[in-house]
């Protein structure tokens, strides 16, 4: 894989972390007003739909996050070694 387009995953990783919070809240939400639909309460079905995106948010903020912190060592065993590591790396497969 070419460094260019390995900097680039990394960048476009980076910047969809904000989209995949929104859109884990968002499902969460979405279920958490689905289960608040059983109860009579409109304060406790608010409260768990909002439960529910705050949970769904932070869990998929948090994996994101520490998939995108291993990402460039992942990276890193598909990339073409620089011109200057090339004859060692050359050297090293021998």
């Amino acid at each position: 894989m070419p460094r260019w387009l390995a900097h680039l995953l990394v960048i476009l990783g980076w910047l969809l972390t904000p989209v995949w919070a929104w859109a884990a809240s968002h499902v969460g939400l979405w279920l958490g007003a689905l289960v608040a639909l059983r109860l009579q309460n409109p304060v406790v079905m608010l409260t768990i739909a909002g439960f529910g995106a705050l949970v769904f948010g932070f869990a998929v903020l948090w994996t994101w996050i520490r998939f995108m912190r291993r990402l460039p060592h992942l990276l890193s065993h598909h990339m073409a070694p620089r011109a200057s590591e090339e004859h060692a790396a050359i050297a090293a497969a021998d």
